[in-house]
């Protein structure tokens, strides 16, 4: 899998000896099924449905407890399949690394698995946005960037119809792109007070779309992201949150 953004290769030199290859076995083979269960969950949604959370939600959380160990060994994995497209496979990018991140953080095993949950639905308010928008290959029209900042509002609407979410994780959905300052979106969502769970997603959100290619923008370099997550640090995101990404992916201050 391409590591424009030297995730994967900073994470293999700053790994801990503390997994055995068989404990690596099972870190992946745990990853496949949470992955796979969110590959269901974006089926269902796309044919209409909502589909029930607990398969998804549990296999998140045994993947987050196996993290636990070593949060980097989960930056090795790559997961996603060449003929998934570009939201499912950013969502799951920012599902793992938000579950690295929280756990490297020093948060208990629930607490990672509603990071991790909320990073890899945090786009499905997609969805519900025309596939013309999303893959537009040019800069989007006003209405189009109206349209497409609807996703949040859309996302949270979905998630909340899952039986079982944390209301950790719909804030999540919800307001991922308001900003630390408070200057984003949706508007509705500013004044709310906002968790562990959003300002991680937010910080892994930001460091895989500009380390990923999309239809209008080519990835970063980690040289490029670094310094990008650094300018955000106290505007866009949590500066403490940044730290903690930048100290599991070796990039320090």
């Amino acid at each position: 899998m391409p590591d424009p953004g030297g995730v994967v290769a900073t994470a293999d030199k700053k790994r801990a000896k503390s997994l055995s290859p068989r404990e690596m076995d099972r870190l992946s083979a745990l990853c496949l099924d949470a992955v796979g269960a969110l590959r269901v969950v974006f089926r269902e949604i796309g044919d209409g449905m909502i589909p029930a959370a607990e398969p998804l939600m549990e296999r998140v959380r045994a993947l987050a407890h196996a993290a636990l160990k070593d949060p980097a060994s989960l930056l090795l994995l790559a997961p996603t399949r060449e003929d998934d497209d570009y939201t499912f496979q950013h969502s799951v990018g920012v599902g793992v690394l938000a579950l690295a991140l929280a756990a490297s953080l020093g948060h208990d095993g629930e607490q990672v698995a509603e990071c991790g949950l909320a990073g890899f639905l945090h786009d499905i308010g997609k969805s519900r946005v025309d596939l013309c928008i999303l893959d537009k290959p040019g800069k989007l029209s006003g209405d189009e960037v109206l349209e497409m900042q609807k996703h949040p509002e859309y996302g949270a609407e979905i998630v909340r119809g899952m039986a079982g979410v944390p209301a950790s994780v719909v804030e999540a959905v919800l307001a991922h792109h308001v900003r630390f300052d408070r200057t984003g979106y949706p508007e509705s969502a500013r004044t709310l007070c906002l968790g562990v769970p959003c300002a991680v997603v937010a910080v892994a959100d930001f460091y895989d779309a500009t380390t990923t290619l999309r239809t209008y923008q080519r990835p970063m370099l980690r040289d490029e992201a670094v310094e990008a997550l650094r300018r955000a640090r106290g505007t866009v995101l949590d500066g403490s949150i940044v730290e903690g990404l930048l100290e599991l992916t070796d990039a320090g201050v």
